[in-house]
This record gives C-alpha cells, structure tokens and sequence, in this order.
C-alpha cells in the first residue's frame, strides 16, 4: 500500500509539472519508495522506467531489499545518474527541495542543457499519513522504548551519572530489540534538565534533582520517540509544581486533538495552560512532531503550523519548562489519529512524578 501512494503521489507530481522524470535523493524518500534501508542511494523516476542508484557497499543489500526498479551500483554517482536521465531524454527534471546546492551544482554540470525543476511538493507529504504496517513498526518502537526504560530505571538513583544512566538505557534498549537510535540520548539532571537537548555528560545525579530522559527506539526503520521526568529522591514543592503544570499542559493539549485541527491550535492548547501558570516565557519550543522513517517529519505541531491532522498521522506531544540554572521538566507521548478518527495514546509517559530513593 505504501508503495503504491508513493507510485501515485509521483505520477501526478510529474504529470503536473510536465516533467521527463524526477530524482529523489532524500534517504527517508528512498527509502519509503524502494524499501532499502542503506546509507547511500538516489533514485530516477519516470514514465518509461525506475532506476535505484547505490555504491559497492550496497550491492548485495539492495538487491535484497528492493524490487521493480533497475539496480545500477555506480563508482561515479553523478556519471551513472546523468547517463540514465540523457538517455530518457531528460529535458525536464524535477528535484527535491532537500537537496544541497553542491549536490544540484554537480548535477547540472553532468546535465548541461537540462532544466532542473524544483518539486513544491514532496513525499514527505506523503508519508505524513501512515499505513497499517507502518502503524504496526511505531507501536513496536514504542513497546521497546517503555520495556527498556522500566528495566533500566531500577539502576537510577542519586550517585549514578547521567552518562552511566543513558549507558544503561541503551543496552536495554538493544536488549529489547532496538534497531538505530533516532537521536542522541538525553539524560540531563538538576540545573542541566533546563536545557531542551542537554545530553548525557559526566554529571552525577544529586539527590532531590529532577531528570529529564528523553530517548527513543526504532522497529524496522520506524521510529518512536518519548521523554520522561523522574527524581533522584523528593525534589521539592516548586519542582512538584513544575511537573504538575507540564502534565496538565499536555492533557489539555491531548484532548485537542481531532480531525482537521490544526497544529497551532493544539499548541495553543499546553502553550495557553503554562501561561496561565505563570510559566509561558519558559516553554520555547514547538508542541511536537510527526512520527515515522524519521524522528521529525509531518506534522508539525507548533505556534505558526497551518497543517490539519488527519486520519493516519503519528505525532507526539511534548510541552515542557525550563527554569534557567534550576531544572527542568518536559513530558513526551506518542499518539495516534486513527482511521476512526480517534485518538490512541501509544505510550504511557505521563504519570505522577516518578520519585526514586
């Protein structure tokens, strides 16, 4: 099903732009289209035929993983591309908005003649709304995620540095059968939890502070992605407070969601509540983000984001505040618009603060 949206989604993206064929170099694009999984590939898209380009590296993999394109395994990237597209006659080619000037320089100098067109639109669109498998891969990186933290939060006490934490919650995290990690991991206690992506360093966790875990897990390439609040021991009354208003904040914000809402209106949702709180100028960033091959894509869910949920996306809900040299707090699920345009909450970050001794 998703290759065929994909299929879809590219003949009308060529047939508009009256294009000969469409290069696709974004690796989550690729990837969504040709099911490989590698480091290195671009693809040409058009009506006579598809090709998948990729490095020695690669050869064995790809023709493992992809089926329907012609596999071409090149030593010179640009030359190899460029041959495919003179004999398609490529006189219109349409490219990505991701691609780097330099990337698109060498293109057109393999091309000279040729007009390259950039896409307004892109499979990223696309890929904002998920399929039954893909669903089935986020739920999946999500159950590894939640397993790995509940046996690693045993060895999480004052004492333990936050490196030593994020160590541990790794290897739990392989153990209960992570692919690669989406993003650094974020182990950050006391005055560091106020910093939004303060990753993991030496500092050993003082009794009292709060910690801010932020981590994620992948399922055949699909990512989930949530961030806990715990203490090393009683933290205080401000601090209980803090965590009270940020989990409050993402209720309202949960209970927002519904088809056709837009992204600044569920934002508005937790960013209107820490206001209100007295805490509006300590919450910075965006609400959330979508969910998928990549740990950010579509939606957008933040103060200017005019897109609409809709049946299918996966995105999380993250407010948070950050109280410069004191702490920090931010709470992070994972949900689901689903086709019966209910919202399914795949995790289960949000909780009484966690107190461990």
């Amino acid at each position: 099903m998703r290759r065929e949206r994909a299929v879809e989604f590219l003949d009308q993206l060529r047939e508009e732009n009256r294009l000969d064929a469409i290069l696709i170099t974004e690796l989550a694009n690729v990837w969504y289209l040709t099911g490989f999984s590698g480091s290195e590939g671009a693809v040409v898209y058009s009506r006579k035929g598809r090709w998948f380009f990729s490095d020695f590296r690669y050869r064995d993999q790809a023709r493992q993983e992809i089926s329907g394109f012609k596999i071409v395994i090149f030593r010179n990237k640009f030359r190899e591309i460029a041959k495919v597209l003179k004999k398609l006659g490529g006189r219109r080619i349409g490219f990505e908005a991701s691609i780097t000037q330099q990337l698109l320089a060498a293109y057109k100098k393999e091309l000279a003649g040729s007009k390259f067109i950039p896409l307004k639109k892109s499979l990223a669109q696309v890929r904002a709304i998920k399929d039954r498998d893909e669903i089935a891969s986020i739920k999946a990186a999500v159950r590894i995620a939640e397993k790995a933290l509940e046996k690693a939060l045993p060895g999480f006490k004052a004492g333990v540095s936050e490196l030593e934490f994020a160590a541990e919650l790794e290897f739990q995290l392989r153990q209960a059968g992570s692919g690669w990690f989406p993003f650094e991991t974020i182990v950050a206690s006391g005055p560091r939890a106020a910093l939004p992506h303060g990753t993991a360093t030496r500092k050993k966790i003082q009794k009292g502070e709060l910690v801010v875990i932020d981590f994620g897990a992948t399922f055949q390439g699909y990512a989930s992605d949530l961030t806990v609040t715990v203490a090393a021991g009683e933290p205080g009354k401000n601090a209980r407070r803090v965590y009270e208003t940020v989990s409050q904040a993402q209720k309202q914000a949960i209970a927002g969601v519904a088809k056709g809402r837009r992204g600044q209106e569920i934002d508005a949702l937790a960013r209107g509540y820490i206001k209100r709180h007295g805490y509006g100028r300590y919450f910075g960033h965006g609400l959330g983000h979508g969910l998928g091959l990549m740990v950010h894509e579509e939606p957008v869910l933040n103060h200017k984001s005019e897109t609409a949920l809709l049946p299918g996306m996966v995105f999380t809900i993250e407010p948070g505040i950050y109280l410069p040299q004191r702490l920090g707090v931010r709470i992070e699920d994972d949900l689901l618009l689903n086709e019966q345009e209910k919202v399914l909450i795949l995790s289960h970050s949000n909780r009484p603060l966690r107190v461990f001794e």
